[in-house]
């Protein structure tokens, strides 16, 4: 059901709360000053748009055979917005808000689909792409927009502080909503104790390339646990599912580093340390710092993995946090965490 753009929206579903909340601050902003919004689109979609907002004031223009003495025009352009909280967009759907947006009026037509995106993750839209060129012959843009990227055009450098401060408070719901990119912040902290020299000496940790137990979401550090204790950090490199003797794929990765070497050396560990043993999803590993964050509550860790969030300890590198964490027992992180 079609509903006004609301403080209070009611809308239970993420998604529509989400695009509810997105399109409130480009309200507020174009209530604000036209120009703001138009500033905006420039940044998120293209000078072709932004010079498309605001309304136009022009003397003595010819049309036809007439010349106005004055002329207020508004140049017309439609934007559909398809917003997921995760990158599952599927090209039928998309296909279809295409579908409309050419038979809306004439005009400026831009189809914009919003999610927390990763840089690899834009390429799985080469199809649309290829339809706005080929069926639709450019009539039609297609724009792929992180909210990273959102909120970042929203945050203009002369806003008055009252939009300023409603964009500061959107950024703080995008990241406890985790729409934005926190791979960087996290430590994927891993129970070890089974196959302690893969880490130690491979260098790597491996687990099947499967869901549930094993699937991790991305992080930037990894944390070798055992015996009640975080004893190693390492920066992840890459993580790759080797699927064959020949076949692996890059999930995703933190260095610059050629795709083909990361998969030829996951290969390798796996050749070595797991011969024959499909599929096998392998953490490429930098080098490991010794630390000593001990878990000072009773028992074990009850899953295999946990997540902290480190951006408290304003750390760049993996050594850094090494020896931050030596200073910092286990229930430090208790809010920080993210279980799995």
């Amino acid at each position: 059901m079609s509903r006004a753009i609301s403080l209070f929206s009611g809308y239970s579903q993420g998604e529509n709360r989400t695009t509810n909340y997105c399109l409130l601050l480009l309200k507020m902003l174009y209530e604000e000053n036209p120009k703001f919004l138009a500033e905006v689109m420039t940044t998120l979609v293209g000078e072709e748009l932004g010079d498309q907002i605001g309304v136009r004031f022009r003397q003595q223009v010819r049309k036809g055979s007439a010349i106005p003495d004055g002329l207020v025009l508004q140049p017309a352009f439609t934007i559909y917005i398809e917003t997921k909280n995760w990158n599952w967009f599927y090209d039928e759907q998309l296909a279809q808000h295409l579908a409309a947006l050419d038979s809306e009026d004439r005009g400026l037509k831009v189809l914009v689909a919003l999610s927390n995106f990763e840089s690899e993750e834009r390429k799985k839209f080469a199809n649309i792409h290829d339809l706005c060129a080929r069926k639709y012959k450019g009539s039609i843009l297609f724009k792929e927009v992180s909210f990273e990227d959102f909120v970042l055009a929203l945050k203009l450098p002369h806003l008055p502080k009252n939009l300023d401060d409603a964009v500061a408070e959107f950024r703080l719901y995008l990241d406890e909503q985790e729409l934005l990119p926190s791979w960087e912040r996290r430590l994927d902290v891993v129970n070890c104790a089974g196959l302690p020299d893969d880490v130690l000496v491979g260098r790597v940790y491996m687990c099947p390339a499967t869901s549930g137990a094993y699937s991790h979401i991305r992080c930037k550090y990894f944390g070798m646990y055992r015996e009640k204790r975080i004893e190693r950090v390492a920066l992840i490199e890459a993580v790759v599912d080797v699927e064959g003797v020949d076949m692996a794929k890059v999930k995703w990765q933190n260095v610059s580093r050629a795709k083909e070497e990361l998969k030829k050396l996951a290969m390798t560990k796996v050749h070595d340390l797991r011969p024959g043993v499909f599929p096998t999803r392998v953490f490429l590993l930098g080098p490991l710092y010794d630390t000593d964050c001990r878990k000072d509550s009773p028992g074990g860790m009850y899953n295999s993995k946990r997540y902290f969030d480190v951006s408290w300890l304003q750390v760049k590198e993996a050594e850094q946090l090494a020896n931050r964490l030596k200073e910092i027992p286990w229930s430090k992180f208790n809010e920080e965490t993210t279980e799995a």
